[in-house]
């Protein structure tokens, strides 16, 4: 049977004593119940596991459901800006291949802006076609109409940007944009 102790009151609480009721040893040899040995930290453990499985279920995607025969699917309200920014991209990439293969001394310092603007059209959710681009002139030319061409990208993906319905896209768009104003600085330093 639990005996009741006076616990000797902490300091700064004042004359007045707290009477504390703490559990002696058990004196009739039964096991002490399964509540018993569950442990604060048992308890929070338990807790944080179960915390992570529900944020985990909760963030789980599933498949839309298929339109039935008498839903049908919604229109891309953005489907012209994707459509404008990998024409976009596309023209770049044959401008820096005809500028590659027109001046293999710069391929070094072109190729990695090149894999970039692949991948700003795969990002749009299309492999962009690439059909070569005329490139007559100088080393210096060169350079200048591919900063040109970046520059006149930064300016079309910045509107596609501001006309951009999904959110995602306006903020791909606009980390195209960026992407692009750094190439110019790049381009700029080879001149």
């Amino acid at each position: 049977m639990p005996t009741a102790r006076r616990s000797r009151p902490p300091e700064g609480t004042g004359s007045r004593g707290m009477l504390a009721v703490v559990q002696g040893p058990e004196t009739t040899g039964t096991p002490r119940s399964p509540r018993a040995a569950l442990t604060r930290r048992a308890l929070l453990g338990g807790s944080a596991i179960l915390g992570v499985s529900l944020v985990a279920a909760a963030c789980t995607t599933s498949p839309s459901p298929e339109p039935t025969p008498t839903q049908s699917p919604e229109p891309d309200a953005d489907a012209g800006v994707r459509a404008e920014v990998v024409a976009g991209e596309a023209a770049l990439l044959a401008l820096y291949d005809a500028v590659i293969a027109a001046h293999p001394a710069l391929a070094a310092d072109l190729t990695a802006l090149r894999e970039e603007h692949a991948a700003h059209a795969e990002a749009m959710g299309v492999a962009a076609p690439t059909s070569p681009a005329p490139v007559v002139g100088t080393r210096a030319e060169a350079l200048a109409a591919l900063t040109d061409a970046e520059q006149q990208a930064i300016a079309a993906r910045t509107a596609a940007c501001e006309a951009a319905t999904d959110s995602d896209l306006a903020r791909v768009t606009a980390l195209i944009a960026a992407s692009e104003a750094g190439h110019v600085e790049y381009l700029r330093g080879l001149a």
